[in-house]
């Protein structure tokens, strides 16, 4: 897909911002349809056929949220059996008691298809979508025994399609993901997209068939009362990460009807908007605050594999509010906060892209989470 250029961007921005309810030169053309009456995407060789913004269950504990969206016309949606303590899964399990609604949607589950009897059992349904089980080290792709256990969960008509969750070295683990050959979809961070070699990753990805739903390139605050720079925000980044950026669909976190009205009024009226001014501002405004979930701490340091984790963990805490979510990711890690060590912390902040306090930001963490 050709980038736009910097006058093409400001052409974009401009007659977004006059007509902001038109616009999609950001769009791919393999995306100029709908299910449901909303813009939608096939989801790489899938074949599935999902609308640009997703939900994203870390936050949803009613079934009543996951009937409306549903109702509203959101048709792909994610969650774990991790999420609060297990509250997530068990909202959409009470939801898909009726059959009807869970035959609306694409469901993914981030589970390894050796676990998913359990998640089937309280989602009270038979087969999941996507199975996207979170790998969180480059070894774990090569690993024979996931694409083995997925054959077994599909033949037995468990799940139909196998991806990963990706946080950590995120351009190293988009190019391994599309070496293996086995993966259809993947969960991915979209914490590092100023490195262009990320950009060049996901595009490969893309073009290989591999569908792309993206996580962590929103603002961490949730978006309802947002002033109409914040939205214009929002809806910039999620054009761009459907354009530009490779992205199938926009995983969203709602939590609430307000959280869900904003999502599905920027998807049936608002995408096409784009400010490259605000989208420079929002990645600027995360140097130093914000860890981009690159890799380069991996780069230099074994230990250093365990710093994104700690951080992302300490987000959770302080910008979710999701402390026991928090807690419980933290104390399933195999390594600690205390047990690194301050040099290698120091090796890591040295060659960190956005200048994070490493290891103020790693204490931090244990105090609250340890």
């Amino acid at each position: 897909m050709k980038a736009l250029s910097r006058r093409e961007f400001i052409r974009t921005a401009a007659a977004a911002a006059a007509l902001p309810a038109v616009g999609a030169s950001l769009l791919r053309a393999d995306q100029e349809f709908t299910v449901n009456g909303l813009p939608a995407s096939v989801l790489g060789r899938t074949g599935l056929k999902v609308t640009r913004i997703s939900l994203g269950g870390v936050l949803v504990t009613e079934p009543s949220l996951l009937v409306k969206v549903i109702d509203e016309g959101i048709n792909f949606v994610h969650t774990s059996a991790e999420y609060t303590n297990g509250r997530s899964l068990e909202a959409f399990g009470k939801a898909f008691k009726d059959k009807g609604l869970r035959q609306k949607v694409v469901l993914a589950i981030k589970e390894r298809p050796e676990a998913i009897d359990s998640c089937l059992k309280t989602l009270g349904t038979d087969y999941i979508d996507i199975l996207v089980p979170p790998l969180t080290s480059l070894p774990e792709f090569d690993d024979q025994s996931l694409p083995e256990a997925f054959e077994k969960a599909k033949k037995a008509g468990k799940a139909g399609f196998l991806g990963w969750a990706g946080h950590n070295n995120t351009t190293e683990a988009f190019r391994k993901g599309t070496q293996v050959g086995w993966f259809d979809v993947t969960l991915m961070s979209y914490a590092n997209i100023k490195n262009p070699s990320f950009l060049e990753a996901a595009k490969q990805a893309s073009q290989a068939g591999i569908g792309i739903f993206t996580m962590k390139g929103l603002p961490k605050r949730n978006a309802v009362g947002a002033s109409e720079e914040e939205r214009n925000t929002y809806t910039t980044l999620c054009s761009s990460m459907l354009g530009r950026q490779y992205s199938h669909s926009v995983l969203a976190s709602m939590g609430s009807f307000q959280s869900l009205d904003f999502f599905r009024g920027m998807l049936e009226n608002r995408l096409g908007y784009f400010d490259p001014g605000l989208e420079e501002r929002y990645w600027a405004s995360q140097e130093g605050s914000y860890c981009a979930m690159c890799g380069a701490c991996e780069k230099v340091c074994p230990e250093g594999r365990f710093v994104p984790p700690i951080i992302r963990y300490r987000m959770y805490w302080r910008d979710y509010g999701m402390k026991d979510y928090a807690r419980a990711c933290y104390s399933k890690l195999e390594r600690k906060a205390p047990e690194l060590s301050p040099g290698r912390l120091e090796l890591c902040e040295s060659v960190c892209p956005r200048r994070l306090p490493i290891r103020e930001m790693v204490a931090e963490a244990h105090a609250l989470l340890g």
